[in-house]
């Protein structure tokens, strides 16, 4: 029966039993009454606390519980309240003592059931005098939804692990004890969102859930406690403060996440796994800290090379410092477009010699760092949401600098995978285009493949709109992804530019001259221009000509170098590099 129902039962029986209610009522016949009603009733002398009297549905609330119940049930009339309440006497008698604190709520556990009653007293009854009532109610469901519902909120809902919330409160609770030494994994899968990205968020979550398996059952012998913080980072506390033994479990936790995972009957993926520790009470005493600090050495895992484990150490506050004032030296200079130079490096026909195109590339000079390298500042530029800002000064200078050139030539400017599929990019190349006067088809946007993982329609749809426009589209970087060919299904590139790892390569390693034949050809079928990049030497320029590439572009024709209207600025900043 619902607390709603209980509560206008005790006062419907209120009401019945109020005082001066004529000549006075017998309790017989309404106790006849309340014995055939559904709520289960019980009555108490409050001057003995003795149990007076139990309806039916009160017996049966009992029966359920009865072996539970310290008296049997046929035994429980005579028999102090106070055995049922889980009270001592004083406080049974201070809870029936009078209307003024009235009602109360008490709950009792027998065995797996949780009774609570509805306690009060009735005064007045001129034959009776005061009575103590009980309403007794099964609320065993209720607790346990509770409970479920408590656990459910402290769970991570695709792997079962303890979410992020949770992890941190039991963090918290373990440092609080005084001396405390313990050690914190940070573990990080590598190569989970182009999983996720490639094969879609159902494989992603299968990937994950095993991954959350593997992770337990090896942490698990440790006594460790595993949560999941983020969407492929996962935490392990473990309940010593030993280093060189956490170090080997994180070892062991990087070579059973790489092992394979098996997605559905046909389909496997491989992901590895980078790991930073923090120790307390030496790295940090409280969670966040410590938390903190296992996730910076988890970054220098994975910039070691992936698949590796780290210890924290002080330089690697430093570097996230940095890294942070070097955000702010950006954001700075992209607002002020102060100290950002866009150079150019030119592409060839490798017949004739003649610059085709150039490729735009941003540069970089902070005040009090010099040049500051590509390397450095665009992925700063990527994971701060600064790269679309960055992109568009990019886009509208090069296409003002492409205006001017006396040679026709087109200039080509890369786009970042924030920037596509957001909406944005149409507007920003229109608007360069327009502000320019620069005729749409000297405008070659470059798309890498991992920009288009997943090959959604939205980015597609933009990417088409701007070519039917008169744009040209390059694919990036071909060859490094994970969907080389569905991209080439997908849309219809003007241009292939192949990667110059294979490029390089190609002289030493057949494979590698195999690919780079093999792109050759498939342009010259989808008649598609195709760019081998990265060619420093005359050896390589001479391998990819005899496999049949159309275009080159690398050192060996030309480094980037500044705009004409910039050489003077540039030339007094000092020596950049390219």
């Amino acid at each position: 029966m619902s607390r709603t129902v209980l509560h206008g039962f005790a006062d419907r029986v209120s009401r019945y039993w109020r005082p001066g209610a004529g000549e006075g009522v017998r309790l017989e016949p309404l106790l006849r009454l309340v014995d055939h009603m559904p709520a289960a009733v019980m009555t108490v002398d409050p001057a003995t606390l003795e149990i007076t009297y139990l309806n039916a549905a009160c017996r049966r609330a009992f029966a359920d519980v009865a072996l539970a119940v310290p008296v049997p049930l046929d035994a429980l009339v005579g028999t102090p309240v106070d055995m049922l309440l889980g009270r001592d006497p004083d406080q049974v008698r201070r809870l029936l003592a009078g209307p003024g604190s009235l009602p109360e709520r008490s709950r009792q556990r027998f065995g797996e059931r949780t009774l609570e009653a509805l306690v009060w007293r009735l005064d007045g009854l001129e034959d009776v005098g005061p009575l103590g009532v009980l309403l007794w109610h099964d609320v065993s469901s209720e607790i346990e939804a509770a409970t479920r519902a408590g656990r459910l909120a402290r769970q991570d809902g695709l792997t079962g692990l303890l979410n992020r919330d949770a992890f941190q409160e039991r963090l918290d609770l373990v440092l609080a004890a005084p001396g405390q030494e313990v050690c914190l994994l940070y573990v990080d899968l590598d190569g989970f969102k182009t999983v996720n990205d490639v094969h879609g968020h159902l494989v992603g979550d299968a990937l994950i859930r095993q991954a959350a398996t593997r992770l337990r059952d090896t942490a698990d012998r440790a006594e460790a406690t595993v949560g999941r913080v983020g969407a492929d980072e996962f935490v392990v506390l473990l309940p010593y403060g030993d280093t060189d033994r956490a170090a080997a479990l994180a070892q062991t936790i990087v070579d059973r996440l790489g092992r394979p995972y098996r997605l559905g009957t046909e389909r496997q993926a491989r992901v590895g796994a980078s790991v930073g520790i923090a120790q307390a009470p030496a790295h940090g005493t409280d969670a966040e800290t410590l938390v903190a600090r296992a996730d910076m050495a988890q970054s220098a895992a994975k910039d070691a090379g992936k698949g590796s484990v780290r210890l924290f150490a002080d330089w690697m506050e430093e570097q996230v410092r940095e890294r942070v004032r070097l955000e702010v030296a950006l954001r700075r200079a992209i607002d002020g477009e102060d100290g950002l130079f866009v150079f150019y490096q030119p592409i060839v026909d490798i017949e004739t010699g003649t610059v085709t195109g150039r490729e735009a590339l941003a540069r970089w000079h902070e005040p009090r760092q010099g040049w500051v390298s590509p390397g450095r500042f665009v992925p700063v530029a990527e994971e701060s949401g600064l790269i679309e800002a960055l992109g568009r000064l990019v886009l509208r200078r090069a296409c003002q600098d492409a205006a001017g050139w006396a040679g026709g030539e087109r200039v080509a400017v890369n786009v970042s995978a924030q920037q596509l599929g957001r909406g944005t990019l149409v507007e920003a190349v229109l608007s360069a285009l327009s502000a320019s006067g620069l005729a749409p088809d000297r405008l070659e946007l470059e798309v890498t493949e991992t920009a288009l993982l997943p090959v959604d329609e939205a980015s597609v749809a933009e990417l088409t709109y701007l070519r039917e426009a008169g744009v040209r589209v390059a694919l990036d970087d071909f060859g490094t992804g994970y969907s080389s060919l569905a991209h080439l299904r997908a849309f219809p590139f003007d241009k292939i530019k192949i990667d110059g790892s294979f490029v390089r390569e190609a002289v030493e390693r057949a494979d590698s001259a195999a690919v780079v034949r093999a792109v050759a050809e498939l342009g010259r079928r989808l008649d598609v221009t195709t760019v081998a990049e990265g060619v420093e030497t005359q050896d390589q320029l001479d391998r990819v000509r005899s496999e049949g590439c159309v275009e080159v572009q690398g050192y060996l024709y030309g480094r980037p170098e500044p705009s004409e209207q910039d050489a003077v600025v540039v030339a007094g900043l000092g020596a950049h590099g390219g």
